[in-house]
């Protein structure tokens, strides 16, 4: 493809490695519909030569996107999801409900409802973060251990909001890691410990968001912590763990399940266990391991049976099992069968006279 631009062929910020680039409008028409209600588009007047250039990403259930495009003026219509944009570069106008945003590249964010809304851009580059409003909404409340009140922070998100994140303060910070945080959804390493699934950085994106758009899920509700070698609830969460090491979980539902805030569970385990919830988590998945190994009846290996527990990166598994036990997994595993089919003494096999 040849273009003047050097803004097609310059890799994005985020989500290189997806990237597609376009110098024709009706193509980029026809690839933003995929996942966008388009109502219109024109170039930008200032505009010498259209290009376009972008990467899509599905983390979970969001949809995570970066572009870097010449000028442009384009419409959107009402949409079921809310959408969170991260300049990078470049100046644009937001128009969306009566509202006028005037966004730049550098620490802020617009969050838009879903209203629909029309953007007017110089040479722009932005992420840009498709959510689910009532996640969102779920996520926030099991921050502050709420999650029985969860409509009352449903109006926190339907509302747009322009982000400063300028300066010191919990927003800029939670910013900055938001950014960070999508930079590791392409990083090199990822698949070595089991891709965005293992690595949870769907549930990492949404409490950051949450905690952005809602101050009171940033600072957390303290509440008065439980004895935990006496609380019902704390144990009959650890029951819950033990009885699905085998699926996914992530702090946001560690709270949902207990009621109790992030920060708290984390005073909870820190007391109980001296780690956090997922350092635990990780532990009683190690031990769940080690008793398929010891007890191990089929012709399952040390591979199949740890990733049914969720450890893909083996290295870094085998490393985790003998640093808790001593042994190899590999060890156990020859141990069990061994015992459990004993070699047969010739002298036992000589017929009696």
């Amino acid at each position: 493809m040849q273009s003047g631009h050097s803004g097609i062929h310059t890799p994005l910020t985020v989500l290189e490695s997806q990237a597609v680039a376009l110098d024709d409008p009706a193509a980029l028409l026809e690839r933003v519909a995929q996942t966008m209600p388009l109502l219109g588009f024109l170039e930008g007047p200032q505009c010498s030569g259209f290009y376009h250039r972008s990467g899509v990403m599905q983390l979970g259930e969001a949809t995570v996107s970066c572009s870097r495009h010449a000028p442009i003026e384009i419409g959107f219509g009402d949409c079921a999801f809310s959408t969170l944009i991260l300049p990078l570069s470049g100046n644009a106008q937001v128009r969306t409900d009566g509202q006028r945003l005037s966004l730049q590249g550098g620490p802020m964010a617009a969050y838009l409802p879903g209203a629909a809304f029309t953007a007017s851009t110089d040479t722009f580059e932005e992420v840009m973060i498709c959510l689910d409003r009532r996640r969102l909404a779920e996520t926030a409340s099991a921050l502050v251990g709420q999650l029985g009140n969860t409509s009352s922070f449903v109006p926190q998100f339907q509302n747009t909001l322009l982000v400063d994140g300028s300066g010191i303060s919990p927003q800029a910070d939670l910013l900055n890691h938001l950014h960070l945080a999508l930079r590791l959804v392409e990083a090199p390493l990822l698949q070595s410990v089991g891709g965005i699934k293992a690595a949870q950085l769907e549930d990492l994106v949404y409490r950051l968001v949450a905690a952005i758009l809602c101050p009171a899920a940033a600072q957390g509700t303290e509440q008065p912590l439980p004895h935990a070698s006496g609380d019902q609830i704390f144990a009959e969460l650890l029951e819950w763990i033990e009885a699905h090491l085998h699926t996914a979980i992530t702090p946001t539902e560690l709270s949902r399940r207990s009621c109790y805030s992030v920060r708290n569970l984390q005073y909870l385990f820190q007391e109980r266990f001296g780690c956090s919830p997922m350092q635990w988590v990780k532990q009683r998945r190690l031990h769940a391991v080690h008793r398929e190994l010891l007890h191990n009846q089929s012709a399952d290996t040390v591979a199949t049976i740890a990733r049914r527990y969720g450890f893909i990166h083996l290295s870094s598994f085998a490393a985790s099992f003998k640093r808790t036990f001593g042994v190899s997994p590999s060890s156990v595993l020859r141990h069990s069968r061994s015992a459990a089919h004993p070699p047969v003494d010739a002298d036992m096999m000589i017929p009696k006279p």
